[in-house]
C-alpha cells in the first residue's frame, strides 16, 4: 500500500499542478504523515485535523468543499461507507483550476479508484497473512512432531544407560561403565546436534542470518568440513578431488562450510561403512559446483527431490534418524549465496549431492574469453 500511495502522489501531482499526499491510518485509526522520505509532488503540510474530520465522516473537506472551503488545500476522502482506507491531500498551484467541477469531479474519481486498489491491497495482504499464519502452525506442528519422534529414542538411551549407572554402578566392569558413560555422552551430542539444526534453519528462514562474504577457496572450506567430519567419515573411503586452478568464490565461508558439511554427514550417516564417498568440484561457465557422491548401491526410488525438504526422511534416511534438516539447510544457504543445490542418482547405484556458487571476478583478475576449451565435464542440470 505505500508503494502504491507514492506512485499515486507522483501521478496526482502531474496531472493536477499541484502537491499531494496519501494520509494513512495508524494502528489506532489515527491518520499520520508517511514515514518515507517524501517524494518530488509531496504535500508536506497537510492539516492532520482536517483530514482526520474526513475519514472519520466519509466526506471531502477544505478548499472549494461545504467544510472549511477557506482551507488551502482539498481533502478527499479513499474511502466508501463500508471502509475508512485513508485521505488524498491535494494543494493546488493555481485555486481556481481544481475549483473547477470536472476537474474536482476526475479527482474524486481518481481518489475513489485508489480507494477501491488499496481495498484490494488490504485483502490480498489480510490472505497472505492468513496463509503464512497456516503454514507457520503447520511447520510448528510439524516441527514438534517431528522433534518428539527423533528425541524419544536418544532420551530413552540416556535414561536407560543413566539409571543403569546409578543404581548398579558398583556391580559393573569399568569397561561397561565406560560403555555406559560414552552412549549417554554420543546420544546428547546428537540431541543438541538436532536442536541446533531446528534453532538454524527457523534463522534462515525468518532472514535472521546474515551473510558475511569474502573470497575463499573451495579447498579451504573443505578443508575445515573434513576436519569437522573426520570422525563421523573415519569408517567410510574417502576420496578428494578438488583442482588447484578452481577459482575463488565470495561466499561466507562458514556457512558454506556448514552446508558441505551437511552433505559429508549425510553420507557418512546413511551409508554403509566401507562405502566409497567422493567430495570433488568443478568449475562451470558462471558457477562452481561442488558434489559429494557416493557408491553404496542404494536404492533406485529415492525421491530426489523430496529429500531437500524440512523434515522430509526419505528411502535412505529410514534408519539413521535426525530431523530431517540436514539437506535443507544445505539448500537454504546455497540459496542466500544465489546458488541452488540439488540431488542425483548414480547409474551405478548410490547418490551424488550437488551444490552450485556463482563465480564472480574477483578485483584485478581478466575475465577468460567466451568459448575458451575449460575442459570441465558437462553442466549438471539445476533442480
Amino acid at each position: 500500500m505505500k508503494n502504491m500511495a507514492r506512485v499515486a502522489v507522483r501521478h496526482v501531482a502531474e496531472v493536477f499542478d499541484c502537491s499531494a499526499v496519501v494520509l494513512l491510518p495508524d494502528v489506532n485509526g489515527k491518520l499520520r504523515y508517511p514515514l518515507e522520505q517524501p517524494i518530488e509532488g509531496s504535500f508536506a503540510h497537510a492539516d492532520l485535523s482536517i483530514a482526520q474530520w474526513v475519514v472519520d465522516h466519509g466526506r471531502r473537506a477544505g478548499l472549494g468543499s461545504d467544510t472549511l472551503p477557506a482551507a488551502s488545500a482539498l481533502y478527499v476522502p479513499l474511502s466508501d461507507d463500508r471502509q475508512r482506507l485513508g485521505v488524498l491531500a491535494v494543494l493546488p498551484v493555481n485555486r481556481r483550476r481544481i475549483l473547477l467541477p470536472e476537474q474536482r469531479h476526475l479527482l474524486e474519481t481518481f481518489a475513489g479508484q485508489l480507494g477501491l486498489a488499496m481495498e484490494r491491497a488490504q485483502l490480498a495482504e489480510i490472505a497472505e497473512s492468513a496463509r503464512v499464519a497456516a503454514e507457520t502452525e503447520s511447520l510448528r506442528n510439524t516441527l514438534l512432531a517431528s522433534i518428539s519422534h527423533d528425541l524419544r529414542t536418544p532420551l530413552a538411551i540416556m535414561a536407560g544407560a543413566s539409571s543403569t549407572l546409578v543404581e548398579a554402578a558398583d556391580k559393573l566392569a569399568p569397561q561397561e561403565r565406560q560403555a555406559l558413560a560414552e552412549s549417554i555422552f554420543e546420544q546428547s551430542r546428537d540431541m543438541a546436534e538436532r536442536v541446533t539444526k531446528v534453532l538454524q534453519m527457523t534463522r534462515l528462514e525468518t532472514g535472521a542470518i546474515q551473510i558475511d562474504r569474502d573470497w575463499t577457496s573451495v579447498g579451504e572450506v573443505a578443508s575445515s568440513a573434513l576436519s569437522r567430519m573426520s570422525e563421523r567419515l573415519a569408517s567410510h573411503r574417502l576420496i578428494v578431488e578438488l583442482p588447484d586452478d578452481l577459482p575463488l568464490v565470495k561466499v561466507d565461508a562458514v556457512l558454506v562450510e556448514q552446508a558441505l558439511g551437511n552433505l559429508l554427514e549425510n553420507a557418512a550417516k546413511h551409508t554403509p561403512a566401507g562405502t566409497v564417498v567422493r567430495l570433488y568440484a568443478q568449475q562451470r561457465t558462471n558457477d562452481l559446483v561442488v558434489s559429494v557422491e557416493d557408491y553404496s548401491g542404494g536404492p533406485s526410488d529415492v525421491d530426489v527431490e523430496r529429500i531437500f525438504q524440512k523434515f522430509a526422511h526419505g528411502a535412505i534416511e529410514t534408519t539413521a534418524g535426525g530431523v530431517g534438516l540436514g539437506l535443507a539447510i544445505c539448500r537454504a544457504i546455497v540459496r542466500l549465496h544465489g546458488g541452488n543445490a540439488w540431488a542425483e542418482r548414480v547409474p551405478a547405484g548410490g547418490m551424488v549431492f550437488r551444490f552450485s556458487l556463482p563465480i564472480e571476478q574477483p578485483p584485478g583478475v581478466v575475465e577468460r574469453s567466451p568459448g575458451s576449451d575449460d575442459g570441465l565435464a558437462p553442466d549438471y542440470p539445476h533442480r
